[in-house]
Protein backbone atom coordinates (compact mmCIF):
# COMPACT_ATOMS: atom_id res chain seq x y z
CA UNK A 1 0.00 0.00 0.00
CA UNK A 2 2.95 2.03 1.18
CA UNK A 3 4.17 1.93 -2.40
CA UNK A 4 1.19 3.55 -4.30
CA UNK A 5 1.40 6.31 -2.37
CA UNK A 6 4.58 7.08 -3.27
CA UNK A 7 3.07 6.94 -7.12
CA UNK A 8 0.82 10.08 -6.00
CA UNK A 9 1.28 13.73 -4.57
CA UNK A 10 1.05 14.10 -0.47
CA UNK A 11 -1.58 16.03 -0.73
CA UNK A 12 -3.47 12.97 -2.54
CA UNK A 13 -2.61 10.78 0.52
CA UNK A 14 -6.54 11.54 2.13
CA UNK A 15 -8.52 10.74 -0.96
CA UNK A 16 -6.06 7.93 -1.27
CA UNK A 17 -7.31 6.36 1.93
CA UNK A 18 -10.71 6.95 1.39
CA UNK A 19 -10.53 4.54 -1.52
CA UNK A 20 -8.68 2.29 0.08
CA UNK A 21 -11.39 2.38 2.74
CA UNK A 22 -13.85 1.12 -0.22
CA UNK A 23 -12.30 -1.30 -0.94
CA UNK A 24 -11.42 -2.66 2.21
CA UNK A 25 -15.44 -2.38 2.90
CA UNK A 26 -16.04 -4.50 -0.26
CA UNK A 27 -13.56 -7.36 0.71
CA UNK A 28 -13.72 -7.74 4.05
CA UNK A 29 -17.47 -7.42 4.41
CA UNK A 30 -18.61 -9.14 0.93
CA UNK A 31 -20.49 -6.35 -0.35
CA UNK A 32 -20.97 -3.85 -3.29
CA UNK A 33 -19.48 -0.49 -2.59
CA UNK A 34 -20.04 2.49 -4.67
CA UNK A 35 -18.10 5.20 -4.63
CA UNK A 36 -19.21 8.95 -5.78
CA UNK A 37 -18.11 10.32 -8.88
CA UNK A 38 -14.69 10.21 -9.87
CA UNK A 39 -12.56 12.65 -12.00
CA UNK A 40 -9.84 11.00 -14.37
CA UNK A 41 -7.24 11.09 -11.38
CA UNK A 42 -8.87 9.96 -8.75
CA UNK A 43 -10.75 7.07 -11.51
CA UNK A 44 -6.72 6.35 -11.83
CA UNK A 45 -6.50 6.33 -7.78
CA UNK A 46 -9.02 3.10 -8.35
CA UNK A 47 -6.81 1.55 -10.87
CA UNK A 48 -3.96 1.66 -8.78
CA UNK A 49 -5.89 0.49 -5.64
CA UNK A 50 -7.44 -2.27 -7.61
CA UNK A 51 -4.15 -4.40 -7.72
CA UNK A 52 -4.18 -4.67 -4.29
CA UNK A 53 -7.39 -6.10 -3.52
CA UNK A 54 -7.57 -9.38 -6.84
CA UNK A 55 -10.76 -10.46 -5.26
CA UNK A 56 -12.75 -7.29 -5.71
CA UNK A 57 -13.42 -5.95 -9.41
CA UNK A 58 -13.90 -2.43 -10.55
CA UNK A 59 -17.21 -0.93 -13.00
CA UNK A 60 -17.46 2.23 -14.24
CA UNK A 61 -20.61 4.22 -15.17
CA UNK A 62 -21.39 7.71 -15.70
CA UNK A 63 -24.75 7.40 -17.25
CA UNK A 64 -26.04 6.77 -20.82
CA UNK A 65 -23.78 4.79 -23.38
CA UNK A 66 -20.52 6.78 -23.70
CA UNK A 67 -17.92 5.34 -22.63
CA UNK A 68 -15.69 8.30 -22.95
CA UNK A 69 -17.40 10.32 -19.81
CA UNK A 70 -15.04 12.10 -17.93
CA UNK A 71 -16.67 11.68 -14.30
CA UNK A 72 -17.80 7.85 -13.59
CA UNK A 73 -19.22 6.32 -10.64
CA UNK A 74 -17.09 3.26 -9.38
CA UNK A 75 -18.76 -0.18 -8.22
CA UNK A 76 -16.58 -2.04 -6.15
CA UNK A 77 -17.96 -5.98 -6.75
CA UNK A 78 -17.06 -9.12 -4.86
CA UNK A 79 -16.65 -12.14 -6.67
CA UNK A 80 -19.64 -13.75 -8.52
CA UNK A 81 -21.57 -10.63 -7.91
CA UNK A 82 -23.90 -9.13 -10.30
CA UNK A 83 -24.85 -5.71 -11.33
CA UNK A 84 -26.94 -3.53 -13.95
CA UNK A 85 -26.73 0.36 -14.61
CA UNK A 86 -29.47 0.99 -11.72
CA UNK A 87 -27.23 -0.16 -9.61
CA UNK A 88 -24.74 3.05 -10.03
CA UNK A 89 -27.49 5.18 -8.63
CA UNK A 90 -27.80 8.17 -11.35
CA UNK A 91 -30.66 10.05 -12.28
CA UNK A 92 -29.82 12.33 -15.63
CA UNK A 93 -31.68 15.57 -16.34
CA UNK A 94 -32.45 17.51 -18.86
CA UNK A 95 -32.87 21.15 -18.98
CA UNK A 96 -35.27 23.11 -20.32
CA UNK A 97 -35.51 27.17 -20.44
CA UNK A 98 -35.97 30.37 -23.02
CA UNK A 99 -33.31 29.87 -25.24
CA UNK A 100 -34.57 32.65 -27.33
CA UNK A 101 -33.77 35.39 -24.38
CA UNK A 102 -30.37 33.59 -23.08
CA UNK A 103 -27.44 31.36 -23.96
CA UNK A 104 -25.98 29.03 -21.43
CA UNK A 105 -22.17 27.61 -21.59
CA UNK A 106 -20.83 24.65 -20.00
CA UNK A 107 -19.21 27.63 -17.37
CA UNK A 108 -22.97 28.84 -16.42
CA UNK A 109 -24.52 25.62 -15.82
CA UNK A 110 -21.66 24.27 -13.35
CA UNK A 111 -21.98 27.76 -11.87
CA UNK A 112 -25.88 27.19 -11.15
CA UNK A 113 -25.49 23.69 -9.83
CA UNK A 114 -22.73 24.30 -7.79
CA UNK A 115 -24.40 27.22 -6.35
CA UNK A 116 -26.72 25.24 -4.08
CA UNK A 117 -24.12 23.93 -1.99
CA UNK A 118 -23.28 20.41 -3.16
CA UNK A 119 -20.16 18.86 -3.29
CA UNK A 120 -18.66 18.59 -6.58
CA UNK A 121 -18.33 14.67 -6.63
CA UNK A 122 -22.17 14.35 -6.61
CA UNK A 123 -22.76 15.90 -9.96
CA UNK A 124 -21.31 13.72 -13.21
CA UNK A 125 -20.90 14.94 -16.50
CA UNK A 126 -23.15 18.27 -17.93
CA UNK A 127 -23.18 18.21 -21.53
CA UNK A 128 -24.31 21.39 -23.01
CA UNK A 129 -25.03 20.28 -27.05
CA UNK A 130 -28.01 20.06 -28.85
CA UNK A 131 -29.68 19.44 -25.43
CA UNK A 132 -28.11 20.48 -21.86
CA UNK A 133 -28.31 17.40 -19.70
CA UNK A 134 -26.49 16.42 -16.63
CA UNK A 135 -25.94 13.69 -14.37
CA UNK A 136 -26.28 13.58 -10.56
CA UNK A 137 -26.34 10.97 -7.90
CA UNK A 138 -30.07 9.47 -7.32
CA UNK A 139 -30.45 10.38 -3.36
CA UNK A 140 -29.69 14.13 -4.25
CA UNK A 141 -32.21 14.19 -7.23
CA UNK A 142 -35.07 15.92 -5.20
CA UNK A 143 -32.91 18.29 -3.87
CA UNK A 144 -31.44 19.43 -7.29
CA UNK A 145 -35.58 19.54 -8.68
CA UNK A 146 -36.54 22.03 -5.60
CA UNK A 147 -33.40 24.43 -5.70
CA UNK A 148 -32.43 24.52 -9.54
CA UNK A 149 -34.87 27.00 -10.63
CA UNK A 150 -33.04 29.39 -12.14
CA UNK A 151 -30.03 30.52 -14.21
CA UNK A 152 -28.79 33.93 -15.31
CA UNK A 153 -32.78 35.53 -14.24
CA UNK A 154 -34.09 32.93 -16.21
CA UNK A 155 -36.63 30.06 -15.54
CA UNK A 156 -35.16 26.02 -16.13
CA UNK A 157 -37.17 23.13 -15.49
CA UNK A 158 -35.60 19.96 -14.92
CA UNK A 159 -37.17 16.75 -16.68
CA UNK A 160 -35.88 13.19 -15.63
CA UNK A 161 -35.04 11.28 -18.18
CA UNK A 162 -33.82 7.76 -18.68
CA UNK A 163 -30.32 6.81 -18.87
CA UNK A 164 -30.20 5.51 -22.45
CA UNK A 165 -31.08 9.12 -23.24
CA UNK A 166 -28.31 10.69 -22.06
CA UNK A 167 -26.36 12.33 -25.00
CA UNK A 168 -23.06 11.95 -25.59
CA UNK A 169 -20.74 14.82 -24.40
CA UNK A 170 -18.75 16.42 -27.15
CA UNK A 171 -15.41 17.77 -25.74
CA UNK A 172 -13.92 20.48 -27.98
CA UNK A 173 -10.45 20.13 -27.61
CA UNK A 174 -7.33 22.14 -29.28
CA UNK A 175 -3.87 21.07 -28.66
CA UNK A 176 -1.11 23.41 -28.43
CA UNK A 177 2.81 23.13 -28.07
CA UNK A 178 4.67 25.47 -25.18
CA UNK A 179 8.55 25.43 -24.40
CA UNK A 180 8.74 26.32 -20.74
CA UNK A 181 11.74 26.52 -18.69
CA UNK A 182 10.33 24.27 -15.66
CA UNK A 183 7.28 22.57 -14.71
CA UNK A 184 6.12 25.15 -12.38
CA UNK A 185 2.40 25.58 -12.69
CA UNK A 186 2.91 29.79 -12.89
CA UNK A 187 5.18 28.57 -15.78
CA UNK A 188 2.64 26.14 -17.49
CA UNK A 189 -0.18 28.84 -17.12
CA UNK A 190 1.02 31.40 -18.18
CA UNK A 191 2.36 30.26 -21.40
CA UNK A 192 -0.68 28.57 -22.53
CA UNK A 193 -2.91 31.94 -21.36
CA UNK A 194 -0.34 33.78 -23.33
CA UNK A 195 0.03 36.39 -20.45
CA UNK A 196 2.77 37.71 -17.62
CA UNK A 197 3.95 34.95 -15.58
CA UNK A 198 3.13 37.82 -12.61
CA UNK A 199 -0.31 37.79 -13.55
CA UNK A 200 -0.63 33.86 -14.00
CA UNK A 201 1.30 33.91 -10.29
CA UNK A 202 -1.73 36.35 -8.72
CA UNK A 203 -4.16 34.21 -10.33
CA UNK A 204 -2.83 31.06 -8.17
CA UNK A 205 -2.15 32.96 -5.10
CA UNK A 206 -5.73 34.49 -5.69
CA UNK A 207 -6.95 30.72 -5.86
CA UNK A 208 -8.63 30.93 -9.13
CA UNK A 209 -6.83 28.05 -10.45
CA UNK A 210 -7.36 24.29 -9.68
CA UNK A 211 -5.47 21.26 -10.30
CA UNK A 212 -7.25 18.21 -10.75
CA UNK A 213 -10.58 19.71 -9.13
CA UNK A 214 -8.50 21.13 -6.14
CA UNK A 215 -7.59 24.67 -5.69
CA UNK A 216 -3.80 25.05 -5.78
CA UNK A 217 -2.98 28.13 -4.45
CA UNK A 218 1.23 27.99 -4.89
CA UNK A 219 3.05 29.17 -7.93
CA UNK A 220 5.86 26.92 -7.19
CA UNK A 221 3.43 23.57 -6.97
CA UNK A 222 4.88 21.06 -9.92
CA UNK A 223 2.52 19.65 -12.62
CA UNK A 224 2.72 16.17 -14.09
CA UNK A 225 1.93 14.95 -16.96
CA UNK A 226 -2.25 13.74 -17.21
CA UNK A 227 -3.08 16.71 -14.58
CA UNK A 228 -6.01 18.59 -15.21
CA UNK A 229 -5.70 22.36 -14.98
CA UNK A 230 -8.47 24.80 -14.41
CA UNK A 231 -8.40 28.64 -14.29
CA UNK A 232 -11.24 30.64 -13.79
CA UNK A 233 -12.86 32.91 -16.49
CA UNK A 234 -10.53 30.90 -18.84
CA UNK A 235 -11.37 26.90 -18.70
CA UNK A 236 -8.78 23.91 -18.66
CA UNK A 237 -6.44 22.25 -20.20
CA UNK A 238 -4.18 18.88 -19.60
CA UNK A 239 -0.43 18.41 -20.38
CA UNK A 240 -1.01 15.51 -21.98
CA UNK A 241 3.07 14.80 -23.00
CA UNK A 242 6.44 15.92 -22.36
CA UNK A 243 7.91 16.16 -26.42
CA UNK A 244 11.25 16.89 -26.08
CA UNK A 245 14.24 18.61 -23.27
CA UNK A 246 16.19 21.29 -25.53
CA UNK A 247 19.37 21.51 -25.17
CA UNK A 248 19.17 24.65 -23.11
CA UNK A 249 17.39 22.66 -20.28
CA UNK A 250 13.19 23.95 -21.35
CA UNK A 251 10.64 21.46 -22.15
CA UNK A 252 8.73 21.32 -24.93
CA UNK A 253 4.88 20.58 -23.32
CA UNK A 254 1.91 19.24 -25.65
CA UNK A 255 -1.07 20.93 -23.53
CA UNK A 256 -4.99 19.92 -24.84
CA UNK A 257 -7.09 23.06 -24.05
CA UNK A 258 -10.55 22.03 -23.64
CA UNK A 259 -12.80 24.95 -25.65
CA UNK A 260 -16.03 26.29 -24.34
CA UNK A 261 -19.15 24.84 -26.04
Amino acid sequence: MKGIYQHFRPEEGEILTLLNSKFEQASNNYYAVLTDFLNPREQKMIESLSGQYPDISVHYYGGGKNSERERLRALLLPAYFVYTADDFEITVFEVSYPDKFVTLSHRNLLGAIMSIGVDRALIGDIVNGDKIQFAVTSPFADLFKRELTKIKNAPLKLTEVPHNDFIDAHVNTKAVSILSSSYRIDSIVSLVLKEGRAKSKERIEKEKVKVNHSIVDEPSFIIETGDIISVRGFGRFTVTEQIAETKKGKYRLEVMIVTDN
